[in-house]
């Protein structure tokens, strides 16, 4: 998943108030009866992955003081640019992205070599939009079954291969995003995408002004809603992944927020805005105003939430660094744990991600 976390810093200096009416989006062809949403959830991680613009490196967990990467590899030889990158957390499937083709790799990984690759897709106007010189995938994302969704920069579009994966493979779905007279019109940047265990659908897309995060509800045939917030790398814990010892249960949103951190005095201007990262308690209630129930001061170009281990593991986006902090997050929360980043001067501002894997 490319992840542009220079991209919610840029928007910083443009943002303006939050949005909270509704929002949608022009969408293909519904799915049709579909696949129903899995129950069930990912086995407990045993692997971290986090990627520094085209090499991913593999931690094993948990965490320590003195963890190292175990691995590292190139993610695309020879290809001159970081591809778009995801991990399927229930199977540990890597998919890899150009802008002329996919590869899918199974564990135990050895090597992104297209000669390692299990399956080679390429990418067609019958998958995606495609320009003289390919697709502008942003990014990638496996759902909770095995589907894996484009998100294209080239007109804003947003497709769905549907497992099995195979290089006969073609969209089962297009959504639209931005176009005029749409509820997202003028939201023509796409940035990330990201599933909850109901297979809902959540997108962060970028205007001239602001970035607003969108909901896209399972089977998809509805326009989406919107979130009111301006969240950048969502992750989403359902009170159902916490382990049965752990003290608090809450269904959570956590991610790199832009907005108000609580309303004004009556009578007084709204404060500026601030950039820090976030935690919500869901279900979120606009009535009572859509601010963070705790936060503290960083600016992450990647996040992965680990309810089973009330851990949350981000990556800093000036130094890189892996840090570690409780989960539920505490207000200005410190991190219990700091890894310098192994990219050693190759970590400030680039394309960064990190995955659980079993």
């Amino acid at each position: 998943m490319k992840a542009c976390s220079y991209l919610a810093v840029a928007i910083g200096a443009l943002a303006v108030a939050l949005a909270i009416g509704g929002c949608g989006v022009a969408s293909g062809p519904a799915p049709g009866v579909g696949v129903p949403p899995p129950t069930a959830t990912p086995a407990p991680a045993k692997r971290l992955y986090a990627d520094h613009n085209g090499v991913l490196y593999e931690y094993a967990l948990p965490l320590r003081a003195a963890s190292k990467p175990v691995h590292s590899w190139n993610e695309w030889p020879g290809l001159g640019l970081a591809p778009a990158v995801t991990v399927d957390s229930f199977t540990g499937r890597v998919a890899l992205a150009s802008p002329k083709s996919i590869r899918i790799f199974y564990p135990p990984i050895r090597s992104f070599a297209k000669s390692h690759a299990r399956t080679a897709i390429t990418l067609t106007p019958a998958i995606t939009q495609v320009g003289v010189n390919g697709a502008d995938l942003v990014d990638l994302e496996y759902d909770p079954n095995g589907d894996l969704w484009l998100f294209n920069n080239l007109g804003a579009g947003i497709s769905e291969l549907r497992a099995p994966l195979s290089p006969s493979s073609i969209a089962a779905l297009s959504l639209q995003f931005g176009a005029p007279g749409s509820k997202t019109a003028g939201f023509t940047t796409l940035v990330q995408g990201r599933f909850d265990i109901n297979s809902t659908l959540y997108v962060y897309a970028l205007s001239s002004t602001r970035g607003l995060l969108f909901k896209i509800g399972f089977p998809y045939a509805r326009p989406p809603g919107t979130t009111g917030l301006n969240l950048n790398q969502a992750n989403f814990i359902d009170s159902s992944q916490w382990s049965p010892t752990a003290p608090v249960q809450p269904s959570l949103i956590v991610g790199q927020y832009f907005g108000q951190l609580s309303s004004p005095p009556p009578g007084s201007p709204p404060p500026p805005p601030v950039n820090v990262l976030g935690e919500f308690l869901l279900p979120l209630n606009p009535q009572i105003g859509l601010f963070p129930n705790s936060h503290t001061n960083a600016i992450v170009g990647a996040l992965a939430a680990d309810p089973l281990r009330t851990r949350l593991y981000t990556l800093d986006s000036v130094r890189g660094t892996l840090n570690v902090y409780a989960l539920p997050l505490p207000n200005r929360a410190k991190p219990a744990l700091s890894l310098a980043c192994p990219a050693g001067s190759n970590c400030s501002f680039k394309p960064e991600h990190l995955f659980l894997a079993p």
